[in-house]
């Protein structure tokens, strides 16, 4: 009886060895990657590397990767990829590789959200052209307006040099000015400005003080 018992306890023992062994590494299921990590690896410094990403993304058919698969393809070029295909694929539009189109699109889709890493990713994104843009994009970042509608604007933080106090001259000394110049014009307290649009084109932004008062200008 003795024997017995040990033998179904050896038996038993057995069982539960096979049970807890891990299966084969060939019978495990292959774990999916997710969007976050395809986007990120569309910036990956490995050409080999983000070809995959963008191909996969394709199969997988998450429309949250479209907002950025948009803002690579301004980018389309320096990184050789082939983004057009993937956004026709996703998103069932023919714009191309007409970015302003596709930025177009996308702000009328007010139910499309981007997948959850994206500020993150193009925070990193913006920071290859400038560092200094991981100021502004972040993640928890406040925002009022979509992520996604905020655009490069072609120049590094700072890039664009404000127009700060100004020195002004008389009308009758503005002989650089035509009649029928476009201009800002401003007054308080009688103090009176004018701020030639030619002049603003180039800074954007004004910084001075009119009628006593410290005033931002923007245009």
């Amino acid at each position: 009886m003795r024997r017995k018992r040990e033998f179904v306890l050896l038996v038993f023992f057995s069982l539960v060895a096979v049970v807890l062994l891990p299966a084969p590494l060939g019978a495990q299921v292959a774990q999916k990657p997710s969007v976050d990590s395809l986007v990120a690896d569309l910036t990956h410094p490995d050409g080999a590397v983000r070809t995959e990403a963008l191909s996969r993304l394709g199969q997988l058919g998450d429309r949250s990767a479209i907002p950025a698969l948009i803002e690579l393809l301004r980018f389309d070029r320096a990184l050789e990829l082939n983004v057009p295909p993937v956004l026709e694929r996703l998103s069932g539009q023919k714009f191309g590789d007409d970015w302003a189109k596709w930025v177009e699109w996308l702000e009328r889709q007010k139910n499309l959200r981007p997948n959850p890493g994206f500020v993150a990713w193009k925070g990193t994104l913006f920071q290859l052209i400038d560092p200094a843009f991981g100021e502004f994009l972040y993640p928890g970042v406040k925002h009022r307006v979509r992520i996604e509608e905020i655009v490069w604007g072609g120049v590094i933080k700072d890039g664009i040099p404000a127009l700060t106090n100004p020195r002004h001259v008389k009308p009758s000394e503005a002989t650089y000015l035509t009649p029928d110049e476009l201009v800002l014009g401003l007054s308080i307290k009688g103090d009176h400005r004018a701020y030639p649009l030619r002049i603003m084109d180039w800074h954007e932004m004004a910084n001075d003080v009119v009628g006593g008062t410290p005033l931002t200008i923007s245009y």
